[in-house]
């Protein structure tokens, strides 16, 4: 026959297993019903403006898809065209610097993408893609005898920043495994602190438009 101290026991181990069956899970971002329905790989190339130059920049992500719902990955983009500054070239040329013929200024970016979808399962359906993340920009110029597209450049002033991009597309399945959206974007950053150049220089509209490839 059991003594009293081990009924007494057995009745708190019992009463704790029923507290703790009962008790409610925390709450998530997503539950766990929550099913991945798909992924993409996608190309953006978007044109803004940049201190008066016309500027294509390229972009590239990649996201799982939540439901037919929202997408969620990692995205970024970098300015492939040539931006220039004179006032910067002239401060340069008063502290010495002999050829800056070649100096331009670049850009790029990237971080967490979330992207809600508006009638996702529809063949055309909205999108609201959003990167959140950190960009770097430069000065630079060639090296001596390297050339002026020359991947070995002298930097001169560069800072990093904090990027914000909320964007808005129309978005078109043009087959199971391809879209295409058209839209537009607004890059805020941080304010920028190099020489003659404006804080707010990187801010700007864009123009853009995104092919996905993957399972929708």
């Amino acid at each position: 026959m059991m003594n009293r101290p081990l009924l007494f026991a057995l009745s708190l181990l019992a009463a704790f297993t029923a507290s703790a069956q009962e008790k409610p899970k925390p709450k998530a971002l997503f539950n766990d019903s929550t099913s991945v329905t798909g992924g993409y790989f996608g190309f953006t190339p978007k044109l803004t403006n940049v201190m008066g130059a016309d500027v294509l920049l390229l972009g590239f992500s990649g996201a799982f898809i939540l439901e037919h719902k929202v997408a969620l990955g990692l995205g970024g983009a970098w300015s492939s065209s040539t931006i220039k500054n004179v006032a910067y070239e002239q401060f340069l040329r008063d502290f010495g610097t002999e050829d800056v013929s070649g100096l331009e200024l670049r850009y790029g970016y990237g971080g967490l993408l979330i992207e809600p979808m508006i009638l996702g399962k529809h063949a055309v359906h909205l999108t609201v893609p959003v990167l959140i993340g950190l960009g770097s920009v430069s000065y630079s110029y060639p090296r001596s005898n390297s050339g002026s597209n020359s991947d070995r450049r002298n930097r001169t002033d560069g800072q990093a920043f904090v990027a914000v991009e909320p964007g808005l597309e129309l978005e078109v399945t043009v087959v199971e495994a391809f879209r295409v959206g058209f839209g537009a974007s607004y890059l805020w950053t941080s304010d920028l602190e190099l020489p003659y150049t404006a804080p707010d220089a990187l801010r700007n509209y864009m123009a853009r438009m995104t092919v996905k490839i993957g399972g929708f």
